[in-house]
């Protein structure tokens, strides 16, 4: 009978972890999606550039986990002309695995970005960043810094995100991803992305 009840209380435990994985897989590719189509409405027309690393290419070592974790440079360029602020936005799509997507990850969120400034030097500094008035929001570790890639499984896409704002400031209710995308809309004139890859 013990043996039994024990093969019972672990089949129920399988079925409920299974339930909760298809949940979180589900949630991630509405999530997705949701991003995805909200990004469709808007123009694609900020021109970004890095000399970090390779567009679509691999991210060198020093800019992740494996190595310094270094922030990369990012430039910008054919930004709107009444455009009075910046967003700075880069997010994995694929944790833990690009096979089996549970949520996504932000590794950076600079904001209120002077619309006088057009590059993010590589190995940016907190002092620095404060000192040219730019705001640095929480990653997903929930701390205000740059969060260098660090994929558990597969090769990632790290999806680094300009934004051209009609207003000089934001205020977002919190300093997270959500908050400040919530924040933006309405104000969204433009943006351009670039995607670098990371992992095995």
């Amino acid at each position: 009978m013990a043996v039994k009840l024990i093969g019972r209380i672990l089949l129920a435990t399988l079925i409920l972890a299974a339930a909760a994985l298809g949940f979180l897989h589900l949630r991630a590719s509405k999530a997705r999606d949701a991003d995805l189509a909200y990004h469709a409405t808007l123009p694609k027309t900020v021109v970004l550039h890095t000399v970090s690393f390779s567009v679509g290419g691999d991210i060198p070592a020093s800019y992740t986990c494996k190595g310094q974790g270094a922030s990369p440079e990012i430039l910008w360029e054919s930004v709107p002309d009444n455009a009075r602020s910046y967003v700075l936005i880069a997010t994995d799509w694929d944790g833990p695995s690009p096979r089996f997507r549970l949520g996504n990850f932000t590794h950076w969120i600079l904001y209120n970005i002077p619309r006088s400034v057009r590059e993010i030097k590589s190995a940016a500094k907190a002092a620095e960043l404060t000192q040219e008035k730019i705001e640095i929001g929480d990653n997903s570790s929930e701390i205000a810094a740059y969060r260098p890639p660090c994929p558990p499984l597969g090769r990632h896409r790290y999806v680094f995100r300009l934004y051209a704002l009609d207003v000089a400031q934001i205020h977002p209710t919190s300093r997270d991803r959500d908050a400040v995308m919530d924040v933006m809309k309405g104000h969204v004139l433009a943006y351009g992305e670039i995607v670098g890859l990371f992992g095995n």
